[in-house]
């Protein structure tokens, strides 16, 4: 007896922890990727999702495996811990997102990076598919489609850390694995567009991580994200309103018709202005010579 009712604690404890786990929300959930501000033409183009703000550099892979540089940006969602940058890859273009904590486990990479590269740690003898993978991993946010200006799809795919070397040349690597294309989720058919994504790989001089690790570092997002947190302003806003209110004793605080004084009917009809004559501010007026009949 003392057994079974043991063991039937055990199950309740069981079932009560797992009752009480919470799920892990989402960094990418729809509501906080919907952009803050947008007019009707830049929701039917699909542009304006985020702030385009300072040039960055990379390199990809060509069709015969020489390394080419690429010109992107760096790119913010407002209001957000959102960041990353954008550019092209092969024929079309990407916007690599991420949330707080894919950002901190890139910028450790990009740390581990360094120090490898600096104490001559790294490894040529190492097949690059390793490598790649050597600094941790975490869930990112893509945009992409043909061009910068036009992406219509997306995708959380997940990307891998790490470094590998090309003719000769240590580089920092982002990898992104394939991942469903979310836009297009429930198609059957490839005709409304690839499927999943392909395999991307963005490479970084150790000077191009560098610039990469200060942009996404948590002090400039955050820094960033005051500039936009726009319910904050709105809430001053009204806070401001209320006192102001308050402290104006020229507001009527009570509903009603007023009644009507001599000087109200005699600027009946005029524009209303709040302005104060000199008379009501306590202007000096000189003396006033009366006017004799």
């Amino acid at each position: 007896m003392k057994k079974a009712l043991s063991l039937f604690a055990a199950l309740l404890f069981l079932a009560a922890a797992a009752f009480g786990k919470t799920k892990k929300q989402d960094p990418y959930d729809e509501k906080k990727m919907r952009p803050i501000e947008r007019t009707g033409v830049q929701k039917f183009l699909g542009t304006n999702r985020y702030d385009v703000l300072d040039e960055c550099s990379y390199f990809v892979k060509n069709m015969v495996g020489g390394m080419k540089v690429k010109k992107g940006s760096f790119i913010y969602r407002r209001g957000t811990d959102i960041a990353g940058f954008r550019g092209y890859y092969d024929t079309s273009a990407y916007a690599l997102q991420m949330a707080r904590e894919a950002r901190e486990t890139c910028v450790a990479a990009i740390d581990r990076y360094c120090s490898d590269f600096e104490n001559r740690a790294l490894n040529r003898r190492l097949k690059a598919r390793k490598t790649r993978r050597l600094y941790g991993s975490a869930g990112v946010y893509i945009d992409f489609g043909v061009t910068l200006e036009m992406m219509n799809y997306k995708a959380k795919p997940n990307a891998t850390f790490g470094y590998a070397f090309e003719k000769d040349s240590p580089y920092f690597v982002i990898h992104l694995d394939k991942a469903k294309n979310l836009t297009l989720e429930g198609k059957r058919s490839s005709d409304y567009g690839n499927l999943e994504t392909i395999v991307v790989n963005f490479y970084f001089t150790r000077k191009q991580a560098l610039a990469l690790k200060e942009f996404i570092s948590n002090e400039n997002v955050d820094s960033m994200a005051a500039n936009y947190n726009y319910k904050q302003i709105e809430e001053d806003a009204q806070s401001e309103a209320a006192e102001y209110f308050e402290a104006d004793d020229s507001v009527p605080q009570k509903k009603g018709k007023a009644k009507k004084t001599k000087a109200t009917k005699k600027v009946e009809g005029a524009d209303d202005y709040d302005e104060e004559t000199p008379a009501e501010s306590g202007e000096d007026l000189g003396e006033v010579t009366p006017i004799v009949k």
